[in-house]
């Protein structure tokens, strides 16, 4: 998001007084009214940056948010990006392809029963209310021709391949490449006990409100009018409208416009900002995830589990040594090439981590399945498992055979009419 222009509260970019002379790249690059980088482009622009940095003996640091995009940069094969534009499709507009086909712009249920037919096994992996990833598994086979699971296969043998070599002197000259790495790499993960990141986050939205997110706000809703009357379509499902503080604003701004009664307006900023601070908690709770089960896992098929450092941020007073000296100590070691400490060995949260990532990779096959009985869909092993003995659950099933009792419909209105009976039988005929 910091990659659009303008906008500094909703996007938090770092002002610059705090940038200390460092040159920052990709900040400010893209116009709001222009289309949002796609993946494939974000990795090729800082492949270049970091190039060129590498090129002056300095150091590049990736700073992230975005775990799918550094992951993509990070990892050669994560991302099928390339696949999807090897058509020479890669400048064609998002309007132009779904006028390509019009399929891509139907509803997401249209779109999930297509994927279903051409590749059953791609469209397992995805809930079928996440349009994005439906439809660009959908889109890859569009503009490809080929199943986007045959490719993910085709991948993962390629990887397999690397780790089974036995010429052990050419699995090392061709180093991290061959790993699946793009570059020797070494990541830092700030972290913080789950209570006091719940308060910092909330109060993060309180200082956004203070520094001009309403304002902000406001001024992207005024922007997206002003570009349909110019006959410029937005696609709202992508870049910076989805951004955090805006889609949940939106709404309260369309209440202002028509709401008369100043007092409903005023309840209705507050649910928006309480919408805002609840989604900020889940995009941080969604970022830990992302690291501890994807990131580590292609970590650790590149044998490179040992380079994820979690450094503990909970107490802001200890920050110089729970943070910035481990850190800097980390890198120097790194830099030269020399033996790096345990990660578990840095704080109480990192062995708490390490152990949460171990845990995490036991049943997290994605396959959407769906419990008819609590209508809820789940989407790894572990949640399916976690669901089926939920009380919930079990409260959902056992009333689902009291319903199916020969000559039972209601058990639960049978017995509060014995129970009346009992304490005033009279009081039937009222």
């Amino acid at each position: 998001m910091q990659m659009y222009k303008g906008l500094p509260v909703i996007t938090n970019k770092i002002p610059e007084i705090e940038r200390n002379g460092i040159p920052h790249h990709l900040i400010d690059c893209i116009g709001l009214e222009e289309k949002p980088w796609t993946v494939s482009e974000f990795v090729k622009e800082t492949s270049h940056i970091i190039t060129q940095i590498r090129s002056r003996g300095k150091l590049p640091i990736v700073v992230g948010g975005t775990h799918y995009y550094t992951h993509a940069l990070l990892f050669e094969d994560a991302t099928l990006a390339s696949e999807v534009e090897h058509d020479g499709d890669s400048d064609v507009s998002d309007i132009e392809k779904e006028r390509k086909w019009p399929i891509l712009s139907r509803s997401t249920e249209e779109i999930y029963a297509r994927l279903q037919e051409v590749d059953p096994e791609m469209a397992s992996r995805w809930h079928p209310n996440d349009r994005r990833k439906i439809q660009r598994s959908l889109q890859i086979w569009l503009t490809s021709g080929r199943k986007p699971s045959d490719i993910y296969a085709e991948q993962q043998q390629h990887r397999q391949a690397a780790k089974e070599s036995e010429d052990q002197n050419k699995l090392q000259s061709v180093g991290h490449r061959l790993e699946g790495l793009r570059f020797p790499t070494l990541l830092l993960w700030l972290e913080a006990e789950d209570s006091i990141l719940k308060d910092r986050l909330n109060k993060r939205v309180d200082a956004m409100v203070q520094d001009g997110l309403i304002e902000e706000a406001q001024g992207l809703v005024e922007l997206k009018k002003n570009l349909a009357h110019q006959g410029i379509s937005v696609d709202t499902s992508k870049g910076i409208w989805v951004s955090i503080g805006y889609k949940e604003m939106e709404p309260y701004f369309d209440q202002r416009a028509t709401e008369v009664d100043s007092e409903p307006v005023s309840q209705k900023l507050q649910e928006a900002l309480e919408l805002v601070r609840a989604g900020t908690r889940r995009y941080a709770k969604r970022q830990n995830r992302y690291i501890r089960i994807r990131l580590a896992d292609a970590l650790k098929e590149a044998n490179q589990l040992d380079k994820l450092f979690l450094l503990d941020g909970t107490s802001l007073d200890d920050w110089q040594s729970s943070v910035f000296i481990p850190s800097a100590d980390i890198v120097n070691l790194f830099l030269k090439g020399e033996q790096l400490p345990a990660p578990a060995s840095l704080s109480t949260l990192a062995i708490q981590m390490s152990q949460a990532i171990l845990e995490g990779r036991i049943g997290t096959q994605r396959v959407s399945r769906k419990c008819e009985t609590c209508q809820k869909i789940l989407m790894t092993d572990k949640e399916w498992a976690g669901h089926l003995s939920s009380r919930g659950h079990k409260k959902n099933m056992a009333g689902e055979r009291r319903r199916k009792l020969p000559g039972s419909s209601s058990p639960r209105v049978s017995t509060n009419i014995t129970k009346t009976m009992q304490d005033d039988p009279a009081s039937l005929l009222t």
